[in-house]
């Protein structure tokens, strides 16, 4: 039996009981997020449910809790349950969060002692994030932080075209353009008042940009060209946008005897994900959104993993967490996003009307990603044809080893299907033997 969700930020499997350091680890970890749990009797990679013993079950109830309350600070309090699938029990530890962070590990201190979750990973924390974690005590957000900086480094203009009817005062108030001084002497621009009314933010934060790249072939070695989108974050979404767009070549499908083009990803779903990258993006990580368009896909960096109980084991359900609370509000005023929660539901279900396959969401270490692959989903449509057409959409010509493995047919049948589309001058073939390839007809 599989175990139904995949490890995350808040989940973890171990197969059998490792030591109960590397356990304290991860609940240090989980308690410095928003919780998790860790599953005992599930392999890790396989997702394979192979249940526990004895032996397991009374090490984690009668010696793994008191062995956590002494190794940590604040002293963490797990609460252990059993699962039962099948024939096999599993024991989950759940670790709540902590209000007075960071946790770490006594025998280690700080701050080698506190640790993180990166992705599915368990990791020593860097400076950046246990800053981030005393922010997380004061209850403010890096966005409404202060650039050293003069308040007219922001735009009237812009401000007033965005707040027509607003004070200065009312927006001081509300911390959207800046703060005062802990000596009250003067006002200073906060993180989100600069990225979104400061004409060039990058010049007082480190990497406040979009870097989109082209790269022929499908390894990123070989770079056609390469901009640097700057500016607000209008302008950043605005610009980006249209320059993807401008280079997605068109897709194609069948529509009697000819080809219509129209563009490989949806245009509300890239827009989407731009947004998202920009309003949920981490600003204290040096680093540039990065935006790179491959012959077979489309990706987009972003600095930070997913906030808060955001998970890769929930997206898409209407979970919703703002890391940029301040940029979020500015965002939706200037009606660049919606309802809080449906992006990644738009971005899917305009890709699955549009026939292509589900983009993949992938967090790494402090960053997710988002790969729109240019592969189309052979339930969408009606005919073969439309199906192989789509292929097409970034490639100049395709074997029949690539319709096997993309369809998962027989090669019988790919050849078939070739062959009828060269019969009917759709596709024309050239090369003998292994190396024939197959290209549309001009």
């Amino acid at each position: 039996m599989i175990y139904p969700e995949v490890e995350s930020r808040h989940l973890e499997f171990k197969a059998t009981l490792p030591a109960f350091t590397q356990l304290i680890k991860t609940c240090v970890a989980f308690a410095n997020g928003v919780g998790g749990k860790i599953i005992i009797g599930v392999e890790n990679k396989s997702r394979e449910i192979v249940g526990i013993n004895e032996n397991i079950r009374h090490a984690v109830y009668e010696e793994f809790p008191n062995s956590l309350y002494d190794s940590t600070d604040p002293n963490l309090i797990a609460e252990i349950y059993e699962r039962n699938y099948g024939s096999n029990n599993v024991i989950v530890i759940e670790i709540p969060n902590i209000l007075k962070k960071p946790a770490y590990v006594k025998s280690e201190g700080v701050p080698k002692g506190v640790y993180l979750r990166a992705g599915s990973s368990t990791r020593r924390a860097n400076e950046e994030y246990i800053e981030e974690l005393k922010r997380d005590n004061k209850r403010t957000t890096f966005d409404e932080e202060l650039i050293h900086a003069e308040i007219d480094i922001l735009s009237k203009e812009l401000i007033k075209k965005t707040y027509p009817t607003y004070t200065t005062a009312a927006l001081f108030a509300e911390k959207v353009l800046g703060q005062k001084t802990v000596d009250k002497k003067k006002y200073l621009p906060t993180v989100a008042g600069t990225l979104w009314f400061c004409e060039e933010p990058d010049t007082y934060m480190n990497s406040a940009h979009i870097r989109c790249s082209r790269f022929q072939g499908t390894n990123g070695r070989d770079i056609i060209q390469t901009e640097e989108v700057g500016g607000n974050l209008s302008k950043q979404i605005e610009n980006s946008f249209s320059l993807i767009k401008s280079w997605l070549r068109k897709d194609f499908s069948l529509k009697g005897t000819k080809l219509t083009g129209k563009m490989i990803i949806p245009a509300e779903a890239l827009r989407e994900a731009i947004v998202n990258a920009v309003i949920h993006r981490k600003y204290s990580i040096p680093g540039a959104i990065k935006i790179a368009l491959y012959e077979d896909r489309l990706e987009i960096f972003n600095p930070g993993n997913f906030p808060g109980l955001v998970d890769i084991n929930n997206l898409g359900d209407g979970t919703t967490y703002l890391r940029n609370p301040i940029i979020a509000k500015v965002a939706r005023k200037m009606e660049h996003m919606e309802q809080l929660g449906t992006g990644i539901s738009l971005i899917r279900s305009s890709c699955r009307k549009a026939g292509l396959q589900m983009p993949d969401f992938i967090e790494g270490s402090d960053s997710v990603k988002v790969v729109f692959k240019f592969i189309p989903d052979i339930t969408s449509f009606d005919t073969d044809e439309e199906n192989l057409l789509r292929l097409f959409v970034k490639r100049d010509s395709i074997s029949i080893n690539e319709v096997v493995e993309l369809f998962r047919i027989s090669r019988n049948t790919a050849t078939r299907r070739l062959n009828k589309m060269v019969a009917t001058n759709i596709l024309k073939r050239i090369g003998k033997g292994p190396a024939v390839r197959y290209l549309l007809s001009k």
